[in-house]
């Protein structure tokens, strides 16, 4: 790089490098030297630049080692002296901007029964007698929170602590589930920093210092959140540290999942297409009510029972799951929010005699879902009763509910009669079809499917902490559902085999199994 190329670099970057010094110091005359100081050894080390494609990363490495000796000297020169009369804010003087900096910074570091203390004391002006009745502690335990915590500040305030990547760029994860009912992980985990306490200390164990530091979240935020997930078994406690006790399939390990199984998505699709066209009159001749219905709706039906099998296909018992925090057995998993596949929903919901209204939930542009259904006993009664073709009168509480069903298409008003708009079996006529699902997967889908759940096991152990290497050949199991079911499915959409152009009058992946 010659002089004339050097000076426009350092022009060019110039004002990069003294926004990266305001960001490094409490002052903007500080933050002028040391970017004076970085340009200069930036030109005097110019002969080292080996070309102009490396110019960027020398000028961040320069930058980095002259803002650490520059920072080392600040200490040499400036130390802070904390005494038991830890001055305000209007005490300081501009000089000292830093310094209050620096005390904010250590104050949302301090765990919460210091922290407590503290505020109480040096901003509330509480006695340590007041401190002891409102903390419930004694009075010497209250002097020894603040000297100790007079310590921890004075220490941290003469440290150079590094936000981690979270806190500017933080995780989006999606929580999974898989067991006994009800999910009560997936509302839990909706926060936000709840996701980036387990993204935190999924890899490294941290305490809770480190968490804060990593998210960029004050720890008076993250303490409640911390106990919380805690309490539900999502992070636990070694000493001082927490770990995450959830797998977290990271954006990397669905990436290179993808890239070892993409060669068997069109083979899945053009197998269950394939299943689908040749077993359709046979599927229909069962003789179930809705046989009748339009070939798209069919044919999301019988891929409807296919895929649910799929999913069920080789997977753990329920009494071979970890218990959750919730009491119930199941896996919990998270999925980082990256080209997200999992565009179908499963679920079955159970009637007072036994009777199972079954959901696969497109949820891209989807009809109907369980979540019309999920959690509202009566909804799935009165429905399971419309199915059965029962005659009695409803009562007016009932109809109300009959009018939701019918405004959202499961139900059509005849003459004094209801009925279902979805396909209805009874258990002999699914069984036929579950036999008839069965012998194809076996002879057909198998093999493929094993091959994608082994590869994709290997490739999440991988990615997986130690302690929770037990978890991942259940969690494979469930999770190779986006390879097996949704992607091969949405490939069937692409080619409008099964249209998303529903009939107005059919629910086209909605059916009943009546038991009794």
């Amino acid at each position: 790089m010659n002089e004339n190329e050097l000076r426009e670099k350092i022009a060019e970057v110039s004002k990069t490098i003294f926004s990266y010094c305001m960001a490094k110091t409490p002052t903007r005359e500080e933050a002028e030297d040391l970017s004076q100081d970085i340009l200069y050894e930036l030109i005097k080390s110019a002969g080292n630049i080996r070309d102009d494609k490396a110019f960027y990363a020398f000028m961040w490495g320069v930058a980095g080692n002259v803002y650490k000796q520059w920072y080392r000297k600040k200490l040499k020169n400036n130390t802070c002296e904390l005494t038991e009369d830890i001055a305000s804010e209007d005490k300081f003087s501009e000089d000292n901007t830093g310094d209050i900096y620096l005390l904010r910074r250590e104050l949302t570091l301090l765990s919460e029964k210091y922290r407590k203390a503290t505020v109480l004391y040096y901003i509330d002006g509480r006695s340590c007698s007041e401190i002891s009745s409102a903390l419930d502690i004694s009075e010497s335990m209250v002097k020894y929170l603040l000297f100790k915590s007079r310590k921890i500040l004075k220490e941290g305030m003469n440290m150079e602590r590094n936000l981690g990547e979270l806190s500017y760029n933080p995780k989006t994860l999606i929580p999974m589930y898989s067991g006994q009912g009800p999910n009560q992980f997936w509302q839990f985990m909706q926060s936000k920093i709840r996701q980036n306490i387990v993204s935190a200390c999924y890899n490294d164990a941290l305490t809770v210092q480190q968490i804060s530091l990593e998210t960029g979240i004050p720890l008076p935020y993250l303490d409640d959140e911390i106990k919380a997930l805690e309490d539900k078994q999502i992070i636990i406690r070694e000493g001082n540290h927490y770990k995450a006790n959830v797998i977290v399939i990271t954006s990397e390990c669905t990436d290179e999942i993808d890239r070892a199984v993409a060669k068997y998505h069109v083979q899945i699709a053009d197998k269950i297409e394939t299943f689908i066209s040749n077993k359709m009159e046979e599927y229909k001749k069962i003789g179930f009510t809705g046989n009748d219905f339009s070939t798209n709706t069919l044919r999301w039906q019988l891929t409807s029972i296919l895929c649910r099998m799929i999913v069920y296909m080789d997977r753990e018992d329920d009494y071979k799951m970890p218990k959750t925090g919730w009491g119930e057995s199941a896996y919990l998993w998270c999925v980082e929010n990256h080209n997200n596949k999992h565009t179908f929903n499963y679920c079955t919901l159970d009637g007072k005699q036994e009777d199972e209204l079954c959901f696969f939930d497109y949820l891209k542009n989807g009809k109907g879902g369980h979540h019309d259904f999920y959690g509202n006993e009566r909804y799935i009664n009165i429905f399971c009763d419309i199915c059965r073709g029962k005659k009695k009168s409803f009562g007016e509480y009932d109809l109300e509910a009959i009018a939701e069903m019918i405004k959202k298409g499961y139900v059509i008003k005849g003459d004094k009669t209801y009925r279902a708009t979805t396909p209805i079996y009874t258990v002999e006529q699914y069984n036929t079809i579950v036999n008839m699902v069965e012998e194809f997967l076996s002879s057909d889908l198998v093999s493929i499917i094993h091959e994608i759940e082994q590869v994709s096991a290997e490739i999440l152990s991988a990615h997986t902490p130690k302690h929770l290497q037990y978890q991942v050949k259940g969690v494979t199991s469930v999770e190779k559902y986006a390879n097996t079911v949704c992607i091969p499915a949405t490939i069937l959409i692409e080619r409008q085999f099964l249209s998303t152009a529903w009939h107005p009058l059919e629910m086209p992946t909605t059916y009943v199994v009546l038991k009794k």
